[in-house]
């Protein structure tokens, strides 16, 4: 069913009254609403991103958008399920996971979790020093490796495709920025983060002291695409980072969701103001280049929130019903 937006509003009676019924439904249009959104840490590229996205929203809807630095999708889908955050930077494991609690959230289901909309496209990382010897991800077995900022998709996405590589490293869990550091004066010997090339820690830190990005051969995809498939394959073109060749890698896509409880109106607001400024958008933030509503929908594997819906359906998409929410 195609949900339409209200009718034109219309005041009948007297002058005075209706400059009173005019005047209290001007204000009621013009005020705003307060909503935060967690993300992820300052020193990726998903942090400016998403603060990009909050500001153009800001400006052309009653939302006004805080953003929160996090350490990334698993803490922000724990916030969400929590209501300590309104809107939440996530992956599409993660969403899926969560709601039909599976994997990491085996036996602690958030089934008020709702997609909303996906960002762009994300690309896994796995550095190590060009120092260390290291050179294949089997060598990465028993060395004091960073898996990701802790809490962030990218730790779990590490743990899950190296388990099923049967490689264990001595993980090191820290932030970002401490991880960056790390890797700089020689306490471990390498990192991996899941984020949108070039990673600006990742730049900073082969300036200082040169990395290897690793890179996996077409068994190994098959292996852990197989036994995780909510990923696929990526490539890290040449010369993202300095001297450095192609790499193949794995990605998924980075979104947002929100809670059930978060209003409808809220929601397709959000949505609305985000897909009617997705080109002003990619100006300034290249990996929402050629994102749409339709694969949004496409690509979401749990229930939309009715806000979503409600604008996806404006728009003349078809929701399937699997992608219905409960309430709706």
């Amino acid at each position: 069913m195609k949900i339409q937006r209200p009718q034109s509003f219309r005041v009948f009676g007297q002058p005075l009254a209706a400059a009173i019924l005019l005047a209290g439904f001007s204000a009621q249009a013009m005020a705003s609403e307060s909503v935060s959104i967690g993300v992820a840490p300052t020193a990726s590229g998903w942090y400016f991103g998403y603060s990009e996205l909050s500001r153009l929203i800001s400006s052309d809807s009653p939302l006004e958008i805080s953003v929160r630095e996090t350490g990334g999708s698993q803490e922000n889908t724990i916030r969400l399920g929590r209501g300590e955050i309104d809107f939440a930077l996530v992956d599409a494991p993660g969403a899926y996971e969560a709601y039909h609690g599976e994997g990491r959230y085996q036996n602690k289901a958030i089934d008020d979790i709702r997609m909303v909309l996906w960002v762009a496209p994300s690309t896994m990382h796995w550095a190590v020093r060009q120092d260390s010897g290291i050179e294949t991800f089997e060598d990465l077995d028993g060395q004091r490796f960073n898996p990701s900022s802790i809490g962030g998709g990218g730790e779990y996405i590490t743990e899950r495709v190296f388990d099923a590589l049967e490689i264990t490293p001595d993980y090191q869990r820290m932030s970002m920025s401490d991880a960056s550091d790390a890797v700089v004066d020689g306490r471990i010997i390498g990192f991996s983060y899941n984020g949108i090339p070039p990673i600006p820690a990742f730049t900073e830190v082969h300036s200082a002291r040169p990395l290897r990005v690793l890179s996996m051969s077409d068994e190994q995809v098959a292996t852990a695409t197989e036994k995780l498939p909510f990923l696929s394959a990526a490539t890290i073109p040449a010369g993202t980072y300095r001297d450095m060749p192609e790499t193949t890698t794995l990605g998924t896509y980075i979104g947002v969701a929100s809670s059930a409880d978060l209003s409808e109106d809220a929601v397709y607001e959000f949505t609305r103001a985000y897909w009617e400024n997705i080109e002003r958008l990619s100006q300034t933030f290249a990996p929402a280049q050629g994102m749409t509503p339709a694969i949004s929908v496409e690509n979401t594997t749990s229930p939309l929130h009715a806000g979503a819906v409600r604008y996806y359906q404006e728009i003349g998409l078809d929701v399937p019903a699997e992608l219905l929410p409960p309430e709706m």
